[in-house]
């Protein structure tokens, strides 16, 4: 019995820090598009996998996106990211959002910028949180 207790407190904490890092991700991305600095970014891209033949031609194929920018300090930082784009491209962005106290928290433009997909992530990982973590019913036999 206490095994399976365990094992459930276990789940109940990795599914509960699951929904508090999408929480964080939504947010952090929301406060670097208002609060954070910008700086123009190197992007190089690399396709990666094969075809996804049940999407449009257009998102196809899996990118990895390798960018370096420098801070107002002239600090050199790298970053990485994955999009979908057709089979000769993808679409990049050369503008980085981070902030100057901690620029390892940074994002290329089109994830900062406010979008449908933050309130998304947040109502999920609030539903993760609350279904891990609400009271259960006790019935009486």
């Amino acid at each position: 019995m206490s095994e399976k207790r365990g094992s459930g407190i276990l789940w109940r904490i990795l599914i509960s820090t699951v929904g508090v890092a999408l929480i964080l991700i939504a947010v952090v991305n929301i406060l670097l598009f208002f609060f954070g600095d910008t700086a123009f970014a190197s992007v190089s891209t690399r396709r990666v996998g094969g075809a996804d033949d049940n999407r449009p031609v257009s998102q196809r194929y899996e990118w990895s996106l390798d960018y370096t920018f420098s801070d107002k300090n002239g600090t050199t930082h790298n970053g990485h990211t994955t999009r979908r784009g057709s089979d000769m491209s993808v679409k990049t962005d050369t503008r980085v959002y981070y902030f100057s106290f901690a620029p390892f928290l940074k994002s290329l433009e089109s994830e900062a910028e406010p979008n449908l997909s933050q309130p998304v992530l947040v109502i999920i990982g609030v539903f993760l949180i609350y279904a891990m973590n609400k009271k259960m019913k006790q019935s009486i036999p």
